[in-house]
């Protein structure tokens, strides 16, 4: 009844190892770093399917074929002095011994061995191979083992290449045996004492886990195979190469098999899932400043319309002034002009005409054009200047984006990289583009055009292509001559004395109201253009970073996601891995 729970509980802790793999790989989905990371992680699930596997690793020349030979009780590897293992090779149960290569770089022996029923033996090639690939096909196969035997030396324990492998094996989270070799070449057991307490203080500081060290010497446990009676009994004994058979068949019973095979996966899940949450938190770091960089140019532009805007409010009441001073200018020609004692010149329209243009609108045309022409050239000025420091500003974001890509080389995905830094080069290139291309006179001219045309049509109506100052004024001396209707109408010399006061009352009002009207509508006009002409310049910037802006805000919100589903399953498969380690036989 035991055998049954326990067999029903492997079931269900199987299936959610499984859906755990599936939702990681789902996870993963979208993020083009982890494509390899998908492949291993189908690969490590498949193997839950598959016997238990026993991996062995260690330097060339460490003994490693000579231990799975001497495992066997038969040489089935090849031994040497020089690197004798250039590819993965698998040991499978087999009733007859056959020999075959299903993909390159990996070799499959069968050997009708009992305990190969239950578990299948790895041999790798040496870490510190001559050949790299021969080295990386031992680190690739780690990930699917479900227990290392490390096999070192008593001569040269713990070398740097040991330390850095063992380094990458405890990543994956994989179960660790250390296999001290070729104790026979040591003086004393105080001696083995001593490699042994190197050896295990290393691991513990260096490291930070606690191995289980089994020192043997496979070549008395070889020479105990071709002795006789008494001798072969003390030599196998010697070798304690039966200490390490009980451990691998005895301690490592079928339920603890059965536990590091569950364990293995989650160890590669946990690998890949924190590889991916550090590639995360690298790409979130980036994508902040890459906001932040958004985020400024869109308070310099704030800025920008707020300075323009102010800067446009003293511009335009310098033109509205010269309108202030025509209409005071008016009201005193009128005052002066329109009275009895001027009833003779009052006749003479051409010399009043020409009276009203000297002493009331004088030099306000050229001065209004100068006045708009200042106007326009500071429009144009600012806008070439907001795209200078928009261009310097992206330019400095481009250097410090160089110098973190440098920094999380290998961290972050190519592809993301590429495209992220691509975008904000290209907005560097359109700024650079507008700045290098921008042609002053065009564009002033362009905007006067625009100007004079929205203030023709909104307040002075039927301006022909005459200058703006020249539109204006012409404006009000035919309004002065409407609302007056003296320069048309004085012929009669019997206006008395009421008529002409009442005349000049009205002349000054109109004139006024005429020129009151003409100022707000100026105002509003302008005002309006200006605005135009404002938002187009400040919206061709936010056109050549939308795509950027774009980029960001959609990274951002992914990886939010990612992050937060990979917390979850960072939940997930810790408390999946407690109910793996607590399993018990019942």
């Amino acid at each position: 009844m035991a055998k049954v729970v326990l067999q029903e509980r492997q079931h269900q802790l199987l299936q959610r190892e499984r859906r755990l793999a599936q939702e990681l790989q789902a996870c993963f989905t979208g993020f083009e770093e982890t494509n390899a990371n998908t492949t291993m992680l189908q690969q490590v699930v498949a193997s839950l399917d598959d016997l238990f596997l026993l991996v062995v690793v260690g330097e060339f020349n460490a003994g490693k074929s000579a231990f799975i030979n001497t495992l066997l009780r038969q040489d089935v590897l090849e031994e040497g002095v020089v690197p004798t293992t250039n590819q993965v090779t698998i040991i499978r149960y087999g009733e007859q011994h056959a020999k075959q290569q299903p993909e390159q770089g990996l070799l499959e022996y069968y050997h009708p061995a009992d305990f190969l029923r239950d578990i299948s033996i790895v041999d790798t090639p040496g870490m510190n191979a001559v050949l790299q690939e021969h080295e990386q096909l031992t680190r690739d196969f780690v990930p699917r083992s479900d227990l290392i035997l490390f096999v070192t030396s008593v001569d040269r324990p713990f070398t740097q290449s040991e330390r850095l492998f063992l380094e990458h094996i405890r990543a994956w989270g994989k179960k660790v045996v250390i296999i001290l070799n070729k104790t026979d070449l040591l003086r004393n057991k105080a001696d083995l004492r001593r490699v042994q307490h190197f050896v295990a203080e290393n691991c513990k500081h260096l490291l930070g886990f606690e191995p289980e060290i089994i020192p043997i010497s496979i070549l008395l446990a070889q020479k105990s195979r071709t002795a006789i009676g008494h001798d072969a009994i003390e030599l196998w004994e010697q070798s304690n190469f039966g200490t390490l058979e009980k451990y691998l068949f005895q301690t490592l019973d079928k339920i603890e098999r059965v536990r590091l095979k569950f364990l293995s996966p989650l160890g590669v899940m946990q690998r890949l899932l924190d590889q991916t949450r550090s590639a995360l938190e690298q790409r979130t770091r980036l994508l902040a400043e890459d906001a932040r960089t958004v985020g400024t140019i869109d308070e310099q532009l704030q800025l920008y319309r707020e300075d323009m805007e102010k800067n446009f409010s003293h511009r335009l009441s310098q033109i509205e002034n010269i309108v202030l001073e025509m209409r005071a200018r008016g009201d005193h020609f009128f005052d002066d002009t329109i009275r009895l004692t001027r009833i003779l010149d009052l006749l003479h329209s051409e010399r009043i005409r020409s009276e009203f243009e000297q002493e009331v609108l004088g030099d306000s045309a050229t001065r209004i054009d100068q006045a708009v022409q200042e106007l326009i050239d500071w429009l144009v000025e600012h806008e070439h200047r907001l795209w200078q420091d928009v261009m310097e500003y992206l330019d400095r974001r481009r250097q410090v984006s160089i110098r973190q890509h440098g920094e999380m080389l290998g961290t972050l995905s190519r592809q993301f990289d590429y495209n992220r830094r691509t975008l904000l080069q290209s907005v560097a290139r359109v700024a650079n583009t507008v700045v290098n291309s921008y042609d002053r006179q065009a564009e002033a001219q362009e905007l006067s055009e625009n100007l004079r045309g929205a203030v023709t049509q909104t307040a002075i109506a039927g301006a022909g292509g005459i200058g703006l100052g020249a539109a204006l004024v012409a404006f009000l001396g035919t309004a002065a001559a409407d609302v007056s209707g003296v320069l048309a109408g004085m012929a009669i010399l019997g206006l008395g004395l009421y008529i002409i006061p009442a005349r000049r009352k009205r002349a000054k009002q109109d004139f006024e109201n005429k020129m009151e009207e003409l100022r707000t509508r100026l105002r509003r006009s302008m005002s309006e253009q200006f605005q135009k002409e404002l938002n187009n310049s400040i919206l061709r910037v936010q056109e050549a970073i939308a795509p950027y802006t774009r980029f960001v805000r959609a990274e951002q919100k992914k990886t939010a996601t990612t992050q937060e589903q990979l917390q979850h399953l960072h939940h997930d498969l810790l408390a999946l891995k407690n109910e793996i380690e607590s399993m018990q036989q019942g």
